[in-house]
């Protein structure tokens, strides 16, 4: 009973602390969804009564894009260390899963395996250091990088 998921969205994992990026993130995503038909998941997507964690799994498992948004409440949650990294950082060695991740602030990024994976955008650089229309621009440059991973060209 093993059926073959096409890998064909973007996961977005995330600290419930950072929900105001997520937005942000889903904001700048918005014209890519509705204009080249970007599948994009994250768990706002889950209704109420379904099962949650399957759902995540199911996700995870049609994820051709992982986009991380990469704070110290993203390293320290374990919840995200032991049931989404691991699976889509598999997925990256073993099935072409794009892995990008996004520095919100700055952290310890470079104790995880995540350091092995180029940033969106300098780490140096997060952008909760930017000013309003730094990280708009940033975004913008950010959504690029993550059309470009998913959409066939």
């Amino acid at each position: 009973m093993s059926e073959t998921v096409t890998r064909n969205q973007v996961f977005i994992s995330y600290s419930y602390h950072d929900q105001e990026w997520l937005t942000k993130l889903q904001k700048h995503l918005k014209p890519m969804i509705r204009n080249q038909n970007l599948l994009v998941w994250d768990d706002t997507k889950i209704q109420a009564g379904a099962k949650w964690r399957q759902e995540i799994e199911n996700a995870l498992a049609a994820a051709k894009v992982a986009v991380l948004l990469v704070s110290p409440d993203f390293l320290a949650s374990d919840f995200i260390a032991d049931n989404e990294l691991p699976p889509l950082l598999d997925a990256a060695e073993a099935q072409g899963l794009t892995i990008i991740w996004i520095p919100l602030s700055f952290s310890s990024y470079e104790e995880t395996e995540i350091e092995k994976y180029q940033s969106a955008h300098p780490p140096n650089q997060p952008l909760d250091s930017l000013n309003s229309a730094q990280e708009n621009k940033a975004w913008v440059d950010i959504c690029k990088k993550i059309k470009a991973a998913a959409v066939p060209q």
